[in-house]
């Protein structure tokens, strides 16, 4: 489920009435500023609140995929789901709700919106640490849900990328570890100074069609076994 970029698309409805003369009929093009193909997970332990935010939702021109009264089974609702967006109402974020959080997947993480009656530093921060994007202390209304919404989708769309980025250096860093340890095997075996190991190691790519990076596995896994 990819998310968006905090930006909503919207659609124009034609409604028609009875003219006030000679009954003919006049059209009425109304904006309305509905997110289309937003669609939320409501998350409350609550049932009539569920349904309330579940009725505001709608109003705002959300569809709402799910409602889930049972935070134990948030993991299973959380990787089953289609909605684009989780919004939790929880009257405050206890330890049950923030280690659900916590322990959701990468690829199951989506924009999550708190709306909460705690609105202390420490609740707040304790939230967005375990995954939360945007929080709404109650005094909820349209206006406010929808920004939340927003909200919550930008910054899991930023969380996201920077996630990403990090991901990428980490495993660059390691590559270049195993291409550096698979250079000093060559150059200890072969007698090659490390430019000529370097090249045979990109020779051998080249050769298999793999990456540089899998040909100093190869080498490296290969020391070890005749090490045993």
């Amino acid at each position: 489920m990819p998310a968006g970029a905090g930006i909503c698309s919207f659609r124009r409805r034609t409604l028609r009435r009875p003219g006030l003369e000679h009954g003919a009929t006049t059209v009425m093009q109304i904006r309305l500023m509905t997110p289309v193909g937003t669609s939320v997970l409501v998350v409350e332990r609550d049932r009539p609140r569920a349904e309330a935010t579940k009725r505001l939702l709608v109003e705002q021109g959300y569809s709402v995929t799910g409602m889930l009264t049972d935070i134990s089974r948030f993991a299973e609702a959380a990787a089953q789901t289609t909605a684009d967006a989780i919004m939790i109402y929880a009257t405050e974020p206890d330890k049950e709700l923030l280690d659900a959080l916590r322990a959701l997947p990468t690829d199951q993480r989506r924009p999550t919106i708190l709306i909460t009656e705690d609105g202390s530093t420490d609740a707040i921060h304790q939230a967005v640490a375990a995954g939360v994007n945007a929080c709404v202390v109650v005094g909820v209304n349209g206006n406010r849900i929808r920004s939340a919404i927003d909200l919550a989708k930008a910054n899991f769309s930023n969380t996201r990328g920077l996630r990403e980025e990090l991901d990428e250096a980490r495993n660059a860093l390691r590559d270049r570890k195993v291409i550096e340890r698979a250079k000093g095997i060559i150059m200890r075996e072969r007698s090659l100074d490390e430019d000529a190991a370097y090249t045979l190691l990109r020779t051998r790519a080249m050769q298999r069609g793999v990456r540089l990076v899998a040909v100093a596995e190869m080498v490296v896994e290969a020391a070890e076994v005749m090490q045993l």
